[in-house]
């Protein structure tokens, strides 16, 4: 039997294979969309070679034996090596049962094949049968926070906020990169303004404030409407203490929410929910006379219990 990194016998089905035009431009298109990475890219920069995307894919049977014998000789330990082969014959549309036969043949341990089957699937843009693989128990996480940043990328035809909460609540990403936790955080926003809030609880006092911070500007960059007015809603009721009610008004007077739609309006609302009207700055005093919804601030001021605390 030819040994299992032999390229004439992984292909045996075609030894003279060359890529499809179209896969070849499917895979350079979704590397544009996934910011110029794929998953496929992370995977192959382990074997340290140096552009990868000219390696990957590849558009000549040369090309191909080159990207071959690139894996097969690399210093990864086997399995590994076969996982990326089953990656690059998933490619192979026209090899029929290339990939799985290759994975029996080489007793391809079923939590490799099944990271391989979740990464192709992300790299092909299909999320929702990504997830269903990268969310199996048996699966060692690997590469978690490039994973969710991508689930959460929502600019892509089938981006779905569930789908970024399900990996996050299975696998538990580290969220290790500033760019994650505000692509996550984002994401849990969108889903609950509430549970966005208690979640900042879990995390040090610096990040507990940014997180507050990009909650209160979500809000208020919330296109006007329903969804908009259910959200303000939410925030100005949130049971703050007293630090978090200090970052709130310094977010809104001072900080990145200052210049937003409604920024004094929010700190009016909540003052008004918690009965806190004494000590106004002067420019919370200059929206005296001013409507909200139909509502004069003077009128609502002079209808509130005020608490000196």
């Amino acid at each position: 039997m030819a040994p299992w990194d032999d390229f004439d016998a992984i292909f045996s089905f075609n030894r003279n294979f060359v890529y499809d035009g179209k896969v070849i431009e499917q895979i350079t298109s979704n590397r544009r969309v996934l910011e110029n990475r794929l998953f496929a890219d992370r995977l192959l920069a382990l074997l340290g070679v140096k552009a990868v995307t000219k390696l990957y894919p590849p558009r000549s049977n040369s090309d191909l034996r080159t990207l071959v014998g690139h894996i097969t000789s690399s210093s990864l330990d086997i399995h590994h090596k076969q996982a990326l082969i089953y990656y690059i014959l998933k490619d192979c549309r026209t090899a029929g049962d290339a990939a799985p036969h290759f994975a029996r043949k080489c007793h391809l341990p079923e939590k490799y094949r099944l990271f391989i089957e979740g990464l192709w699937n992300l790299d092909r843009l299909e999320f929702r049968r990504a997830v269903e693989f990268l969310t199996e128990p048996s699966i060692i996480p690997t590469f978690p926070d490039e994973i969710l940043y991508a689930l959460t990328l929502s600019n892509l035809p089938k981006h779905d906020d569930s789908l970024v909460m399900a990996y996050y609540f299975t696998v538990s990403p580290p969220l290790a990169t500033e760019k994650v936790q505000k692509a996550f955080f984002a994401t849990l926003c969108r889903a609950s303004i509430t549970e966005a809030f208690y979640f900042t609880r879990k995390n040090d006092e610096s990040l507990r404030r940014s997180y507050l911070e990009q909650l209160i500007v979500l809000v208020h960059k919330t296109t006007a409407g329903q969804i908009r007015s259910k959200r303000a809603m939410e925030l100005t009721s949130l049971p703050l203490d007293e630090k978090e009610e200090q970052w709130f008004e310094e977010a809104l007077l001072q900080g990145s929410a200052k210049a937003l739609h409604g920024a004094k309006d929010t700190v009016m609302m909540r003052r008004l929910a918690t009965g806190k009207l004494s000590g106004l700055s002067a420019d919370l005093e200059s929206l005296g006379g001013k409507k909200v919804d139909g509502l004069n601030w003077d009128v609502l001021k002079q209808s509130m219990p005020v608490r000196n605390t």
